[in-house]
């Protein structure tokens, strides 16, 4: 019998065979020689570099999975990376602690892995390792400017002194801030900072002690765009016969489609407010025409473009009065009329319980018939009426004598 006809399946075999050999090798060698002693150093502004150790030399699909997360309570997402070397350089918040793992794995195929135990080790540097502040925060503005702040450990000497500085991830170049604020003689916050980064690229600010160089600064890793805040609107207006309000933005350094808008209307008849939520510069209202409202807009941008968590200021409240009453002639007519009677059935009224018409019309006194003989017989001269009817003195008066003594 030919041996021709075997000979393809024998190499098929073989083949198998031998791929087999060497995925069990493959595994062993994988399974047997997770990574050992992790370790973390500072590098740059805010950056630590792990490293740990391997017999591995990681080619093809061969890789070392690092992954670490935060100890403390904040909802941060784990952060993991596939690399082939035996170090990686990390942008970290060091001071927060962390958890690092790392493991060696072959992915074979898209659903398949062999892959090493996680060698884990925790990270808790002691606080008084880095700069003595907390509560290191930043807003930035108008794609501008950006403002920090940060609270000073009260145990600190006086004379102590602090720095900002951020930098751009992947990059070397350092900024420092150009204008503090003070609190006495320590600086306590960055105001007013020209900031001319993408706000969609993570940096590292840093608040560094001028006074202990040897302390580690106190960092914040963030995505600039998650705190930026816009101008609050302006040019708040209503059409009153749409009831549309419209209103615009100082700048607009983004597409419209990027931003997203809040309208608050007060209702002052019950101090009821409703909110909405808005894609665009423009609502129209749903209002009783004879209550006074009032209306203000907020804006922030949303997750089309840069996600912020900031909303920006309210605008200036805009107050929408009443509507005025539209009278026709005919209803000022009857509402005269009906003024004009109501007057005079009040004036009929007075006369006719206080007879005010019989006190007004008394007649007017007639002289002749108190003086007749002044009319009658002098024709009413006055100085001849006085000559015709002289004063009688009725008694004499006696003259009384008086003596006066000398002095």
């Amino acid at each position: 019998m030919p041996l021709a006809p075997f000979f393809p399946i024998m190499t098929l075999v073989w083949a198998i065979s031998v791929n087999t050999a060497a995925l069990t090798s493959l595994e062993e060698m994988i399974k047997m020689n997770p990574p050992t002693d992790i370790q973390i150093y500072p590098a740059r502004l805010g950056e630590y570099v792990f490293s740990w150790s391997g017999k591995c030399t990681c080619v093809n699909d061969i890789y070392y999975q690092l992954a670490y997360s935060y100890l403390d309570s904040r909802n941060d997402e784990p952060w993991s990376s596939s690399i082939q070397t035996h170090q990686e350089k990390v942008d970290l918040e060091y001071h927060r602690g962390i958890l690092v793992q790392v493991k060696l794995f072959h992915q074979h195929g898209h659903d398949s892995e062999i892959s090493s135990n996680w060698t884990k080790k925790i990270f808790r540097p002691p606080r008084d390792l880095f700069a003595s502040v907390d509560n290191l925060s930043c807003i930035f503005y108008g794609n501008t400017y950006m403002n920090c702040s940060w609270d000073i450990n009260e145990k600190i000497p006086q004379d102590a002194q602090y720095f900002l500085s951020y930098r751009q991830e992947y990059e070397d170049y350092i900024n420092n801030c150009t204008n503090y604020q003070l609190d006495e003689q320590r600086n306590v916050a960055c105001s007013g900072h020209k900031y001319e980064m993408n706000l969609l690229s993570n940096i590292n600010i840093c608040v560094s002690e001028l006074s202990n160089k040897t302390k580690l600064p106190y960092c914040r890793n963030i995505i600039p765009g998650h705190f930026y805040i816009l101008y609050a609107p302006v040019n708040v207006t209503i059409n009153k016969i749409t009831d549309e309000v419209k209103w615009k933005l100082p700048e607009m350094d983004y597409k419209p489609i990027c931003y997203t808008y809040q309208i608050n209307i007060t209702d002052w008849s019950d101090h009821f407010q409703k909110v909405a939520d808005v894609n665009s510069t423009k609502y129209v209202i749903s209002r009783d025409q004879k209550k006074r409202y009032s209306v203000q807009v907020r804006a922030t941008v949303n997750y089309n473009c840069l996600q912020s968590f900031y909303w920006s200021d309210w605008s200036k409240p805009l107050h929408i009065e009443p509507d005025s009453m539209d009278f026709s002639l005919s209803t000022i007519v009857a509402v005269v009329t009906v003024i004009f009677i109501a007057i005079v059935l009040v004036l009929v009224f007075l006369c006719t319980k206080f007879k005010l018409l019989s006190k007004v019309s008394q007649p007017i006194p007639d002289p002749k018939e108190k003086f007749k003989g002044l009319f009658e017989d002098c024709d009413g001269d006055f100085q001849k009426w006085i000559n015709k009817n002289p004063l009688l003195m009725t008694r004499t008066e006696e003259c009384i004598p008086v003596t006066v003594n000398e002095v």
